[in-house]
């Protein structure tokens, strides 16, 4: 009788344990779901404000103005675009144009 009793508890506590893992899984998952919602609903109100675009004078692209790669004071669309505006500014001092 002391056999039987010690696996019915036994399986009790494990049943126990099991349940306690699978509502605290169940718990985390919710709270990761609402955290990815939340950041999904801050993403598509930032992504319906409208941003202030410029040109790039190098090649003509207009790019968001938070994305501006800045070089003596004018804003380009890339590293690419303001090497290349170095490069022809430097051009026009050795040729004095």
């Amino acid at each position: 009788m002391g056999r039987i009793l010690f696996w019915v508890g036994l399986a009790v506590i494990i049943y126990a344990v099991i349940v306690i893992g699978r509502k605290r899984r169940s718990a985390e998952e919710k709270a990761l779901r609402r955290e990815a919602r939340r950041e999904a609903q801050a993403a598509a109100a930032a992504a319906q404000t409208p941003q202030p675009m410029l040109q790039c004078p190098v090649c003509g692209t207009h790019f968001p103005k938070e994305e501006a790669v800045l070089g003596n004071g004018v804003a380009y669309c890339s590293e690419k675009c303001r090497g290349e505006a170095r490069r022809r500014a430097f051009e026009e001092t050795l040729h004095g144009r």
